[in-house]
């Protein structure tokens, strides 16, 4: 073996190794496209407790009604009164009158004046009926500081007598620290403890005085 052809041998390695450390440089190079990171919250009961009735009794749940622009699991913002806008990487785990619904129902089952809490399936014929719709939840970003509002209407029909028995209107807003999607669910939880609160204590009041 000759000393050039040592040599020849010895400069094609290296030609090889710059070769294979330049595409690896360039591969670090390259961008790469991260997917964004999807957030998912949900709303839940709340513990409220109150005092039994002479009786328990059994309430019809009827789905929540969704105004439109909240029929979706999309968070909705607004920058000006007039607009409103979802969320891009944050949503709900359900549409957000789904999860009320299903926390309005775990709400009132804890009640000890509550036998059951009816919603899809009709097992028995249930004296009262409630029905609510979901005006708002929104984060309100154009004010200077940001604020969620909950909009929610609820009726109480009273089976046995075919009249509407309570009727009442929860429109809360709640202030935050932080215009983001955390904090807007931390705000709607708050305002939906206290809608919950409402319910229970409206619907409470007319079975105790259909009752007395």
């Amino acid at each position: 073996m000759t000393v050039s052809f040592v040599l020849r041998l010895r400069r094609a390695a290296l030609a090889a190794l710059l070769s294979l450390a330049s595409l690896t440089l360039a591969a670090c190079a390259l961008p790469v496209n991260h997917a964004p990171v999807q957030q998912t919250y949900r709303l839940t009961a709340t513990e409220i407790r109150t005092a039994p009735l002479p009786q328990a009794t059994v309430i019809q749940l009827l789905p929540v009604r969704a105004a439109a622009g909240f029929q979706s699991p999309a968070m909705m913002y607004s920058r000006s009164p007039d607009t409103l806008e979802p969320y891009r990487d944050s949503r709900w785990l359900a549409p957000p009158a789904q999860l009320v619904g299903e926390a309005i129902a775990r709400t009132l089952s804890r009640q000890p004046w509550v036998s059951a809490v009816q919603q899809q399936a009709v097992l028995v014929t249930a004296p009262w009926t409630l029905h609510c719709k979901l005006n708002r939840l929104e984060h309100d970003v154009h004010a200077t500081q940001g604020t969620v509002h909950l909009d929610l209407v609820c009726d109480l029909a009273n089976q046995r007598t075919s009249r509407i028995a309570a009727h009442w209107h929860f429109d809360g807003r709640q202030p935050i620290a932080v215009n983001d999607a955390a904090h807007f669910a931390q705000g709607a939880q708050t305002l939906l403890d206290q809608a919950l609160k409402n319910i229970v204590e409206h619907t409470r009041a007319a079975i105790a005085a259909a009752q007395s």
